[in-house]
C-alpha cells in the first residue's frame, strides 16, 4: 500500500486558498473605490457658468493693394508709375496725422497676363501695403474715400479695414473671473431649490475659448473667434465647474 504525502496536499490546497482570498480582496476594494466615486458624484454639482462684454476697438489696421496693368515691353516704366502711386499714396496717409512708421510697405509683385492663345500679353504690377494706427476713426475717413488718394491711372484693387482691442488680454482675465463667479451662483441657486445642503468649494473648473463676434451674432466655433470686420465687438467665455455639496 502507497501513503500520500501530507505536506503535499496542504500545498496542494494552500494555493487555490489564497488565489480566492486574492479575488476577493481585489473585488472588495473595487467595490470600496466604485462606491466613493458614486458618492462623491452623488455629492457634487456641476455648472456652466458664462459672462460677456460689449466693447469699442481702438486700433484699426488697412489693408491696401494697388495695381497697374503694363504691357510686357513696358515693364520698366510700369514699375516706375507704381512707385509713383505708392508715393503718392502714402504722402497723403502722413498727411492726414498718421505716422510714417505705422506703414508697412510689401514689395512689388509682377503677375503675368496670359492672352486666349497661350501667350504672355503683359504684367499686372501689385503693390501691398497695410497701415495700423489707433485712431480708428482716421484711417476709416481714408479707406472710405479712395479717390482722393489715387492719382491718374492708379487702380486700388483691395481696400480692407479691420478692427483689434488694446487691453483684450486685461478683458479676457475679467471674463473669466466673471463667469466662475456666475458658475458659483448657478450652483447655489440649483443647491437652494433641491434643499440638498449648502454649496461647499469648487472642486475643478475648465474655461472654455473666447468668441469674439460682431454685436448680436449667434456665431460660435469649437477653437474661438476672433472677428476683425466691425469696430464695436462682444466677447463672452463660458466656464465648467464642479462644487462639493456640504
Amino acid at each position: 500500500m502507497k501513503f500520500s504525502n501530507g505536506h503535499e496536499s496542504t500545498g496542494r490546497l494552500v494555493l487555490p486558498a489564497a488565489i480566492l482570498g486574492l479575488g476577493i480582496l481585489l473585488g472588495a476594494v473595487a467595490f470600496g473605490l466604485f462606491f466613493r466615486a458614486s458618492r462623491e458624484r452623488a455629492d457634487t454639482i456641476q455648472v456652466v457658468g458664462s459672462a460677456s462684454e460689449r466693447f469699442h476697438s481702438d486700433i484699426a489696421k488697412w489693408r491696401v493693394v494697388l495695381a497697374r496693368r503694363v504691357s510686357g515691353d513696358e515693364l520698366s516704366a510700369g514699375y516706375a508709375a507704381i512707385r509713383a502711386d505708392l508715393d503718392h499714396l502714402t504722402g497723403r496717409i502722413v498727411d492726414a496725422g498718421i505716422d510714417p512708421g505705422a506703414i508697412s510697405i510689401q514689395p512689388v509683385n509682377a503677375q503675368p497676363i496670359w492672352g486666349p492663345e497661350g501667350r504672355q500679353n503683359g504684367y499686372d504690377l501689385v503693390q501691398s501695403i497695410y497701415v495700423v494706427w489707433n485712431e480708428p476713426e482716421l484711417l476709416e475717413a481714408l479707406a472710405l474715400n479712395p479717390g482722393m488718394l489715387l492719382q491718374d491711372g492708379a487702380v486700388l484693387q483691395a481696400s480692407q479695414l479691420e478692427y483689434y482691442y488694446s487691453g483684450i488680454a486685461e478683458m479676457k482675465h475679467s471674463l473669466l473671473a466673471k463667469a466662475t463667479a456666475d458658475a458659483r451662483l448657478r450652483a447655489e441657486e440649483i443647491a437652494g431649490a433641491s434643499g440638498g445642503g449648502r454649496l461647499g468649494r469648487m472642486r475643478s473648473a475648465r474655461a472654455g475659448v473666447f468668441q469674439i463676434t460682431e454685436p448680436f451674432s449667434t456665431d460660435v466655433a469649437a477653437y474661438g473667434i476672433h472677428a476683425t470686420n466691425t469696430r464695436e465687438k462682444e466677447i463672452s467665455v463660458t466656464v465648467h465647474a464642479t462644487f462639493e455639496m456640504e
